[in-house]
Order: structure tokens, then sequence, then C-alpha cells
């Protein structure tokens, strides 16, 4: 680029740049000019330095390389050499730095010297290891993680990027004052000689090659606003912009030149730094090219303003991200009702990330339903429902919302041209009215979780200007997944309770019809065998041997009826919660003792060994327990009535009385010699109406509650009832309170 004339200008911008090292060599390398930001980087003051070879800010390995020496040679080959790598300090510190060296000639092309400018990159170099270390770090957190570390670590960004705007306040005002300070002694060197002027045009030169070789993009305009200076980085960033710039911006107003500024945060921060005098620092964005930049102003003496920029586009959209992501997350965890949470979701991405927000779900039905809908000002919001029901959205359109609901795949405008706004117009009143929307770019996502579309989310951007780009709609799709995951656990919770709901019903249904069949067949099996014992009696004549045999067998068969019957109540008033507790203490030994007379015959009967083994036999203290004794009895009679069923002639069967291995616990065990229990069913035995081997139980009589029924009753004593699986038979363990 080319600088109008303005000597002490440039000696004034390259004297006071404090953040580069910016001095000037001789033809051999030794140091002949030094400014401040030379001594602040490398560490020498100007008297120590000045006459020094340049190699001395190079580690050992690159002298002995003869890497200065090259550096030199290809300067002086080329024009100019570039080059990123580790320099030494006076204090023998390293330092990352950004070298350009340029060579400087005279009139005639002979060469004069260089110049060369250094940038201490260190913090960015460690910035970045430190931001791969943490980018390795939060890939291999868990996912239930990623939303605390998201915020930790911009809560960091935060806090560090306040740190720095102080630094570079400061380090900015300290500028200002060298800039004045400068324009006082350039003002004095116009009174000087021709040789002054001479030198002052050397200077002109060195100081050219001094900000073209500046890395950031850096342009100066004057009171007026005028361009003064662009380097080659500014121009680069114009000429992407779709504006080339060339020597004819020199003296044009930048308000002329890029209109779109006017009214911005460029505008306001620009001015506010040229009136008030003091630098400033801030961010802003550019949503035609959906770019952030952070801008350095530095007023000058004369009026003018310098400023200085650096691309921010990647860290804003993290920041920008993860604050949405967490938002969102805290929102759609806070209801089930995803009505109310994705309406809520729709006003919190308005305005920032769109001007407009739609979100449609599809019913169980197939039919898409619009549950949200947002813009900053609530009477557009109303027109645009008024819309919707004037103009219903065709659900066979190929673009849109319909479309990314049939093909599940996201849709984005980056620039909505006319043709689509013709295309999904119904009438010339409605592309009227949609093209007053001033509709500038869009996207729709689908919602999608476990395979299905369940909705779409559509964002548009309008008045605010924004261009959509492939990060927004990285953005955007997770930000629909998320919303998607809270749709469907919503439908999958209201699932969930409507079965519990249905099978609650069933169960009550099932538990009055058990209740209610109980009672009807109670009846006449009473009268069954009350009539039974009135032919045993002989009220009716006399009966022969074989009839009273035959009448024992429908006295059995009356008896077992009835006990299937009343497991059957019983299983229903437990069910049902109907089952009253008398809980007192009760001395084991007399219902042991008893109970072990009343079931003997039937061992006997069935050929099988039955042993009783109490504790207190051994003269131990008698154990006493907190129970209903006519429910304890029952229990214990069911665990006993089993182990006669299930065990083969001449087996065995124990019952053992013992202190639990829990304290204040008291345990009663049946073992039996049985076919046993797999291990994988030791739970499925205590289910209703189950049991293992049906070979077995094919030869036995019972429904399969005896167990279901004595573990309830043992729990709701205070109690539990288990299983073991032991090879060659089972063992039941009944636990219970002890006084």
């Amino acid at each position: 680029m080319t600088l109008v004339p303005g000597d002490d200008l440039h000696r004034l911008l390259v004297e006071s740049v404090a953040d580069y090292a910016i001095f000037a060599l001789d033809r051999e390398g030794r140091v002949v000019t030094w400014n401040t930001g030379a001594e602040r980087i490398k560490g020498y003051r100007a008297d120590e330095i000045i006459g020094q070879h340049f190699s001395r800010f190079y580690p050992k390995s690159d002298i002995d390389a003869g890497k200065p020496a090259f550096e030199l040679e290809e300067a002086s080959r080329v024009g100019r050499f570039e080059d990123e790598g580790w320099r030494l300090r006076k204090d023998g510190t390293r330092v990352w730095a950004n070298v350009v060296i340029t060579a400087l000639r005279d009139k005639q092309g002979e060469l004069v010297g260089f110049a060369k400018v250094t940038r201490d990159l260190t913090k960015r170099v460690e910035g970045e290891a430190q931001a791969r270390q943490l980018a390795a770090e939060a890939a291999a957190r868990e996912a239930a993680e990623s939303q605390a570390e998201e915020l930790r670590h911009l809560n960091e960004q935060l806090q560090y990027q306040a740190t720095e705007l102080e630094v570079q306040t400061e380090e900015a005002q300290s500028l200002a004052e060298e800039l004045e300070q400068t324009n006082e002694q350039l003002q004095d060197a116009l009174t000087a000689s021709e040789e002054a002027q001479e030198a002052s045009a050397n200077a002109e030169r060195y100081t050219r090659g001094i900000l073209d070789s500046i890395a950031d993009p850096f342009v100066v305009q004057d009171r007026d606003w005028r361009f003064q200076f662009v380097n080659a980085q500014a121009a680069e960033i114009f000429a992407r912009s779709g504006r080339p710039v060339d020597t004819s911006i020199i003296g044009r107003v930048v308000w002329e030149e890029y209109p779109e500024m006017i009214g911005t945060a460029f505008e306001r921060e620009m001015r506010r730094a040229a009136e008030s005098r003091q630098p400033s620092q801030f961010e802003a964005f550019d949503p035609t090219r959906g770019e952030w930049s952070l801008l350095h102003c530095y007023p000058l003496p004369d009026g003018g303003l310098a400023t200085q920029w650096q691309g921010i586009t990647e860290r804003k959209r993290s920041e920008e991200s993860a604050r949405y992501l967490a938002r969102a997350s805290e929102i759609l965890g806070s209801s089930l009702d995803y009505d109310v949470t994705l309406a809520e979701l729709a006003r919190v991405v308005v305005p920032e990330l769109a001007d407009w927000c739609a979100i449609e779900v599809v019913d169980d039905e197939g039919v898409a339903r619009q549950v949200a809908v947002a813009h900053v000002d609530p009477a557009k919001v109303e027109f645009a429902n008024q819309l919707r029901e004037r103009y219903p959205p065709d659900p066979n359109a190929n673009t849109g919302v319909p479309q990314v609901l049939r093909t599940g795949e996201p849709e984005m405008f980056s620039e909505i041209p006319d043709e689509l706004l013709v295309a999904g117009a119904v009438d010339a009143e409605h592309l009227r009215i949609i093209r007053e929307l001033g509709l500038r770019s869009a996207m729709t996502v689908p919602l999608v979780a476990r395979g299905r579309v369940l909705g779409a989310l559509t964002l548009v951007a309008a008045e605010s200007g924004r261009r959509y780009h492939e990060a927004d709609l990285a953005l955007a799709l997770e930000l629909a997944r998320r919303a998607a995951l809270s749709v469907d656990n919503a439908r999958l919770h209201r699932a969930e309770l409507e079965a519990r709901r249905a099978a609650e019903n069933a169960n009550r249904a099932k538990g009055e019809f058990l209740t209610n069949m109980s009672h009807e067949l109670r009846t006449p099996l009473n009268a069954i065998g009350g009539h039974v014992q009135l032919l045993e009696m002989g009220l009716h004549g006399p009966v022969t041997p074989d009839q009273k045999a035959a009448l024992e067998r429908v006295s059995l068969a009356q008896r077992h009826l009835l006990h299937l019957i009343n497991d059957l109540l019983n299983l229903a008033r437990i069910e049902h919660g109907k089952i009253d507790y008398v809980i007192a203490p009760v001395l084991l030994r007399e219902v042991l003792g008893p109970l072990s007379s009343l079931v003997g015959p039937q061992f006997a009967a069935r050929q099988i060994s039955f042993v009783v083994e109490l504790p207190e036999d051994h003269g131990e203290l008698p154990i006493e327990v907190l129970a209903d004794r006519e429910k304890l009895i029952q229990v214990l009679t069911n665990l006993l009535g089993n182990a006669v069923k299930f065990t083969p002639a001449g087996g065995s069967t124990r019952l053992v009385l013992r202190d639990g291995d829990v304290e204040g616990m008291a345990v009663i065990q049946v073992i039996d010699t049985g076919p046993g229990i797999p291990a994988d069913k030791v739970e499925s035995v205590f289910e209703p109406f189950v049991q293992l081997d049906r070979s077995l139980s094919a030869l036995v009589e019972g429904t399969g509650l005896g167990l279901a029924i004595s573990r309830d009753l043992a729990r709701g004593m205070g109690g539990d009832l288990r299983a073991e699986a032991v090879k060659g038979g089972a063992t039941l363990t009944l636990t219970l309170r002890r006084v």
C-alpha cells in the first residue's frame, strides 16, 4: 500500500508501537535504532544494544546453524524474510516471536541496512498448548459433565479476557503518551537541515516497510475520517469482503466507503475513542460476514485514529455455543411439559441467534403442530400467528418444515432468494406480506430422537442482517438434538404413566374378581362339607364302609378346594392392603413346639425324616420376636407344607432356629432334600402362581401361592423371607425382629 507524505506520522507510529520490537540493522547486522517495544520485549536498553550484532537474540543452536546470516541473506535477496521461533531476552529467558526482516535500500537501490519487526507470541503459543490440553481433557469427560465443564471453561475465558483488557488498556494509554511525546520531537525535526530532511525521507521508507510488516490488519484515518494508511493485511481483509483496496482509497472517508458500519458498534466505539482521546478496546460482530473482531483504537495527536484488529470468530462462536447449550439444557430439563419448555427455548435464542424462532412437533397421528414462535416484538408474534391461520402451511411443500419433517435432513439458506418467497406464496397479497418481513437468512433443522423425526426447529434472520453459516447450522442441530431428547423423554414418561395406570386398574379388577369369586365359592363348599358330615354321622340312614370311604374322599377334596380359595382370598387382601397385623412379642418355642407336633404325621406318612433344631434345647436364652402369632403360624405351615410336597420319600427336612447374622434379628430355616431351586430362579418362586418344575408339580397339589403369600406376610410383620439355591435341596429362610 502507499503512504501519503508525512514523515512525522510514520516515525511516530514506529517509535511508539509498544506491542512490537521495531529496530534497524546496518548491512552487517548491527543494531542502529531501538524503540520502546524492543526494550520491553528484548530487555535491553538502547545504550546497551546499539552497535551490537542482532545474533545475540538467537539460541546458540540457531547461531551454530548460521540462521542469523541466512535470514539477512534471504531478506537482501527477496526483499523480505518472515519466520517464527524461539528468541532470547537479555535475562536468558526464551520468547516465541514472529520476526519480519525487510531490506532497506536508498534511492539508487543500494542496500543500506535492514528493518526488523519482532512480535512476542509467547502467550499465544502457550495459550494454544493449553487450549489443546483442555480440549483433550474435555473430550475424555462423560457427557453428563460436559455442561458444567463448558461453563467453567467459559468463566475462565472471561476472566482471562478481563485481565487482558486491563493490560491492553494500560499499554494503549502508554502508547498514546509516547505518541504525543514523539510528535513533539518530530515537530522540532521539521526545522532541521536538508540532511535531516533526507534522513526523514529514509525514515519514511523505513516506516512504510515496518507498518506493512505488522502481522495484524492496521489502518490510520485522519481527524476527518479519511484513510491515511492501510497495511497489506487490512487490504486483504477488505478484499475478502468484496471491496478490493488500492491506492485510490487513500483520502476517502471510511463511512462513505463502508456505510454498513454506520449505527453499529464499530462506528460507536471508534468515534468514542477519537472524541475522548482515550484508547479503546472492544469486540464487534459483522452480521453480513458472520465474523467477530477484537479492535484496538489509538487516538493520534493530530486528531486522527489508528486501528488494529484481530479475528476472534472461533472463540466467540465457542462461547456462544456453550452459553446457548447450557441454557437450553437447563430449560429442557426443568419440566416434562415440552410445550412450555420449547416455548421458553424459542424465546432464549431471540434476538442474538435469530430474529425469529419457531418450533413444530409431530403428534402421535403424524400431524405437525406449532408449539412455539418467538420474536422480540410481541406484536409481531401475534401477527405471525394470524398470518399462519390465514395462510396455513402446505404439508406437501418441497422446502421448509414439511421437507425437513419428511427427510430428516436440515435445510439452510445463507441468503434467502426472492424466488423462494415467490414459490412459497399463496397469492399476491401473501407474497407482499412475506416480502415486507425482510427475511434474509434461514435454517430449519429436524428434532430427531431414537431415529425418529419428532419435529423441526426454524431460525430466521431478518432485521439484524445476520447471515447463517455452517457453524450456525452445527449449533442449531445440537439445540434441536437436545430438544428432541426432551420431547422423547416426556412422551416416554407419559406412556409409562399410562401403562402404570392401566396395570393398576387391571390389578384392581383382578383383586376384586378374586375376592368376589372366593366369597361366592366358599358358601357352596361349606355346604358340601356340612352335608358330608351329616351323611358320615348316619343322620340320613346307615353308611356302608365303601360309602364312608367315598365320603372321606369328598371331604378331602372339599377341604383342599377351600384351602385354595382361602389362598386366593388372602392374596387379594394382601395386594389391596386389607390385611391387619397384631404385632406383639411371640416366644418362638411356644409356636414351634405345637407346630412340629401338627405337621410331624404328614412327614411320617410320606416317609420323610423331620428334625427340629432349637438352640433353646441346649440351654440358650429363649428367642422372642415381634410378630402376629396367627400369621406367623400360617407362614411356617406354608413352608413346611411346601417341604412335604416337594421332598421325595426317603428324604429329610430340618426346621432350624438360630440368631440372625444381622444384629437384632432371629432366623428360622426350613431345609429340605427336594429337587432344589435353580440359582437364576430364587426370586421367581415368590411370584404368584409360579411352580418351577412342572413335571414334579403335576404330581402335587397347590396353586403356587403359598410362598408368595408367606413372603408378603413376613414383610408385613417387619421381617423377610428368601430362598437359597443349594445343591440337592432348597433352603427357605424367615427372618424376624427380636424383642
